[in-house]
């Protein structure tokens, strides 16, 4: 064989060798989860939103850092909103199957993907996180005490349902991405304001610091089932609006959006003269049927009273007296303090504080959320019956 034939065909066994590594290279980057790095650089050539945000999208694999330092980092490199809005809401990288460890029941098996997801009919459906954007407000209040309180920052979610309505006892599984605890998550009652809902994501200024979510929090018990998943249960919530929020969304990314999983309750009906007090929570209160058939219309109390406006508006109402051994001076309850929310429902005027203790049955427990200064309280007492002095004195 001469050294000319030789040579050839060592030729084509290199160019063999490096097409099976061009194409062994270009599955590896093809399997490569898409990050913050490659954004950053899809912005620097100069693309256009439409474009990247199509390639997010696109990505079958995706491990983007959305906590505060990646967004922060983000937009340090001009990266715009919409771009990370998609970023936000992408696939995340799914964990080999064999990496997890099956649930040792028959409630189905862990998820593979983190997020939220609830239990119905004994099956794992998903949430879709929903999009928080931020605003500002309290700019009157902030001219009227020279600066002094800086006003608020209140997260918002368009619309004003969830798309997820739930009902009562409820069955969540979170799982969270790698070093992140569910402790690290917040379950919030969300305000509903006509086309949106929102909830205080920070309280500013000297004369209130405060994270402001803590006002609607709910505290939960959470129960590890494998590894990062945990199982969370909750017998009864009142009807309304609720969001799960991740850890890293928060008002000082105001740049940016963040993402919240939210559902909404349906207040159960039960059949007239059923039995009831098996699902019955300190949470709960009679119905209005209930209500209208006391005998004597007699009417509640918790020996409290506001002497504010009752058509003004607050985040609360404030306490002007509490009677000496009332139901709120049991409690703990202090004039000053300010009451926000009653069985679940968050009051803004004294007039509603005033028709909503008026309207429970006396002799019923209640759950009763107050403020006093920068810390939140919860605790219940029982409605007493309104004597005529009370009438007298002032309102609920």
């Amino acid at each position: 064989m001469s050294h000319r034939t030789i040579a050839f065909r060592i030729a084509l066994l290199l160019m063999g060798f490096s097409i099976c590594r061009a194409q062994e290279l270009s599955a590896r980057r093809t399997a490569q989860a898409l990050t913050n790095q490659d954004v950053i650089e899809m912005v620097g050539l100069g693309l256009s939103d439409d474009v990247i945000v199509d390639k997010v999208r696109a990505a079958q694999l995706a491990d983007f850092d959305t906590t505060v330092v990646g967004l922060r980092a983000l937009k340090a490199a001009k990266v715009s909103d919409a771009v990370i809005r998609a970023m936000v809401n992408a696939h995340p990288v799914t964990a080999p199957k064999d990496s997890i460890a099956p649930i040792a029941t028959n409630e189905g098996a862990v998820p593979e993907e983190i997020g939220v997801y609830f239990v119905r009919h004994g099956q794992l459906e998903q949430m879709d996180p929903e999009i928080v954007g931020w605003k500002t407000g309290g700019v009157v209040k902030k001219l009227a005490t020279l600066g002094l309180d800086k006003g608020h920052v209140n997260g918002k979610v368009m619309r004003p349902k969830s798309p997820v309505r739930l009902s009562n006892p409820l069955e969540f599984v979170v799982r969270t991405p790698e070093g992140t605890s569910v402790t690290e998550y917040q379950l919030l009652r969300l305000y509903e304001k006509g086309n949106r809902r929102e909830f205080r994501a920070m309280t500013g200024g000297i004369l209130h610091v405060s994270g402001g979510a803590e006002r609607t929090a709910i505290t939960f018990n959470a129960e590890k089932i494998a590894a990062r998943t945990w199982r969370i249960r909750l017998e009864a919530l009142p009807s309304g609006e609720y969001g799960i929020l991740p850890p890293g969304v928060m008002s000082s990314s105001i740049g940016s959006s963040g993402k919240m999983y939210t559902f909404g309750i349906i207040e159960q009906e039960y059949p007239r003269g059923s039995d009831r007090s098996q699902n019955q929570t300190v949470a709960d209160t009679p119905t209005p049927t209930a209500r209208n058939q006391d005998v004597h219309h007699r009417v509640g109390s918790i020996g409290a009273w506001s002497d504010e406006n009752p058509t003004v508006r607050h985040d609360g109402v404030v306490l002007s007296r509490v009677a000496s051994g009332g139901p709120a001076d049991q409690a703990g309850i202090k004039p000053g303090d300010v009451i926000l929310a009653v069985n679940g429902r968050f009051l803004y005027t004294s007039a509603e504080l005033n028709q909503e203790i008026n309207s429970i049955t006396p002799s019923t427990r209640i759950a009763v959320r107050y403020q006093r200064r920068a810390t939140i309280y919860d605790t219940s007492l029982v409605v007493e019956i309104e004597s005529p002095h009370d009438a007298t004195i002032g309102q609920n």
